[in-house]
Formats: C-alpha cells, structure tokens, sequence
C-alpha cells in the first residue's frame, strides 16, 4: 500500500516552534514514520518552503517527504495559501504522471489539503481520507468570542464551504476524539459511520519518565534549589491558548505555595515569528509585572522536541490552559512522562485528560477554578497520578496502537 499524504503547509520535517511548525507537523511526521515500519509506504507532499530545503527526502525505505513548487521558495503565512492551492495541486500531479506513481489513498490534512485532494481526486480516481485537525466554524466563533477575529472574513467562508465539501465527498473523516466526532456530525449533517475515531500519538521512545530526577539538567536561568513546586506551560505564544489566565492562577497559587515556580516555554523560532509573537509576549510581561511575579515565572523560549522530556519530568504538573484545543499534543507528551495534567475543560482536552484520573479539567477563562484545579493535584504527590498516566498513554496513545488502526481503515476503504 503506498499513500498520498498531503500536508500542505506543514512539513513533517520542519523544526517545531519555526513558523507555525507545531501539532500538524509532528502529526504527518509521527504517522508517515510509524507506517513506515509496519511496511507501508508513504509520500508526504508538502510546500517548498525553503530553497535551501531538499526537494525530495528519503526518510527511510517507505517514508519520502515531497516539497511541491507552489509560490516562493520561501515562507508565505498560512492564511495567505489559498491562492497557491491551484499550482500545488497542478504540480503534484505534474510529479505523479512523470514518475508514473500509484497510489491507493489520498490522505488529505487541514482544509487547505482538502482543496488540493478534493482537485486530484477525480484525475487519480482515489478515495480520499480527510482529517481537519480543527474545524473552520468552532475555530471561527472561537476568535469572534474573545475578540481576536483579523479581518479575513472571506478565508473562513471559503474554509467552510471547503471543509463541507470534503465531508460531502470523502470516503472517511478521521477524528481525533469522540468529543470531535459529535462537532462534526452537527456541523456539517452527516453520517456518523462516516466518521472514524482514531486519536493523535505520543512517541514513547522521547517521552518516557526519568527515574533518577536530581540528575535532570535544565536551563541555567533555573535554580532548582529556590523552588518546592514547578509548574510547567509549553505552547505557542496565542492569546487563546490562555497563559494570561495561567499567569493570574499562579498568582493565586503563590499564596498557598510561596516556592513554586512557573515555567513557560514556547514561542517561535527565526526572525519572522519572534515578531509575529512579539506582542503576545510583552502583554504576558506586563501582566506578570503587575502582579510582581517575575521573580516566579521563567520565560525560557523554544526548546528542540528531545530536550521537553527533562522539563515534563521535573514539573509536578503540566497546565494546558487553551480557551479551545482541537486535540493538543502536550497533554499526551506529560502523561507520558508520568506527569498529571491540568487542562480546560473543552474540546478535545476533555477526552485526552481523564479527569481525576491523569489530572483535573477546569473552566477555560476562569483563573480562580484553574487555580483550585492546579492546586488540588499539587496537594497530593504525583506519584499518585503517575501510573494512572504512564496506563492511559499505553492503552490508547501510543503510535503502535495508532498506525495500526490507520492501517486496518486504509486497507478497508482501497478493498472497496
């Protein structure tokens, strides 16, 4: 079997943190490479961003990465892909009729992939397997609720007439969690059959927990002799990703735990996306000096994938604050290390997080109850919630379990 990923804006190769490299890319990445050990083959086709970037990456025997002329060869914003969505889609099968490439699925993520699949589809005569990784209209109301919504009114529209379009037509949608299944059966009316419900990943061989802890080296701005407690953020730098609301919780937590400490890491990589975040990041610091807490909250950038592992490991809880969250790779990396989780009670953090069990849901946007959540799992030793994580992960989160069950839809829908 060998399968046409598109990925059009995130290459799985991209360093994370640069340029809005984050869940998707580890996604494509994770998936491609963990197929590719079970023996199938997978192209990933995604934009060339870079000129200084191969144009074709043969990750092992089964995994390429495909960088597709579309545009420069350089970065374009993502909302700004539309208009490059007719030459990806004439390129790549440019590609395929001269190197006369089979395929039996097209896998199509995030809506500017439905495009590209939804134009190919009919000249390849595939099915096609979509998965949203967020959905337009909860995305749209969302950022209309908190204010943030930039004047591209049109993008949304065309993002919904699409992601409707591709509902209509694919032959599967894959949701990450029960919770995203129920949203997109009411949003767009369809057939929940239709639907398959296989959940986003975690690499066990990186994250994993530390027994000896004391020997854990971290960034040289921390001192692990001035704090009892360590509380940890990882994430971009978004306003609804909610680490305004994390900075006024532990404010409140201070009270009752004068030690700790909040570690934030996050931010982008590479000039364009320190600028792109840079406003985010002074209205964090001025909350954080009106609070005058700057001498409890460590803003430590961007750390590579391999380095988080020290961080989950010493934090004694991992706070996911978002206002909404599609999925959220972070809580799955935490667990994994044997870390309990605070999470807002929405989308699908709701699933991943088993309240009371692997860490506490509280209410987005609420920084009193997030605080009493953060506070209860810090009131009782981690390891009370350790192996409850370290279960949860092995049950349903690995990528072993993962491809396979991506295997068994695939080989469903090309035998029809």
């Amino acid at each position: 079997m060998r399968i046409l990923l598109i990925s059009d804006h995130a290459d799985p190769l991209a360093e994370i943190g640069s340029r809005e490299a984050g869940g998707q890319n580890i996604y494509v990445h994770n998936l491609s490479y963990f197929l590719s050990r079970l023996g199938v083959s997978v192209d990933v086709y995604t934009r060339w961003d870079n000129k200084n970037k191969s144009e074709v990456v043969k990750v092992n025997e089964h995994y390429r990465v495909i960088r597709v002329k579309a545009g420069p060869k350089r970065y374009i914003p993502r909302d700004n892909f539309l208009e490059l969505v007719d030459e990806f889609a004439d390129n790549i099968m440019q590609r395929i009729r001269n190197k006369k490439m089979n395929y039996s699925i097209i896998f199509s993520n995030y809506w500017f992939s439905a495009k590209i699949a939804l134009k190919i589809e009919k000249k390849l005569k595939l099915p096609i397997v979509h998965l949203y990784h967020s959905i337009g209209k909860i995305r749209y109301e969302t950022l209309k609720k908190l204010g943030l919504l930039k004047n591209n009114h049109l993008v949304f529209q065309e993002r919904m007439k699409t992601e409707l379009e591709i509902a209509m037509n694919c032959a599967r949608i894959i949701s990450t969690s029960p919770v995203e299944k129920k949203i997109i059966e009411n949003i767009f009316n369809i057939d929940p059959d239709k639907i398959c419900v296989i959940p986003i990943g975690v690499d066990i061989d990186l994250f994993h927990p530390i027994k000896n802890k004391s020997l854990i080296k971290i960034d040289d701005r921390i001192d692990a002799a001035t704090f009892n407690k360590c509380i940890l953020y990882v994430g971009r730098f978004e306003r609804r990703k909610g680490i305004g609301t994390l900075l006024f919780a532990f404010n409140e937590i201070l009270r009752k735990h004068p030690s700790s400490i909040l570690i934030i890491i996050g931010g982008g990589k590479g000039k364009d996306q320190k600028e792109m975040e840079a406003e985010e990041l002074q209205h964090y610091c001025r909350i954080v000096d009106e609070l005058n807490i700057k001498e409890k909250v460590k803003f430590l950038g961007p750390k590579k994938q391999k380095s988080l592992i020290r961080y989950y490991n010493i934090a004694d809880v991992v706070v996911v604050p978002s206002y909404y969250e599609p999925f959220g790779i972070v809580p799955l990396e935490a667990m994994a290390c044997g870390t309990p989780v605070v999470a807002s009670n929405t989308g699908g953090l709701k699933y991943t997080v088993k309240n009371g069990v692997t860490g506490l849901l509280a209410l987005p946007r609420n920084y009193k109850d997030l605080a009493d959540k953060i506070l209860k799992v810090l009131d009782k030793n981690k390891n009370c919630y350790s192996d409850n994580c370290l279960k949860r992960i092995e049950n349903k989160f690995t990528w072993k379990i993962i491809s396979k069950d991506i295997i068994k839809l695939f080989d469903t829908i090309a035998k029809k």
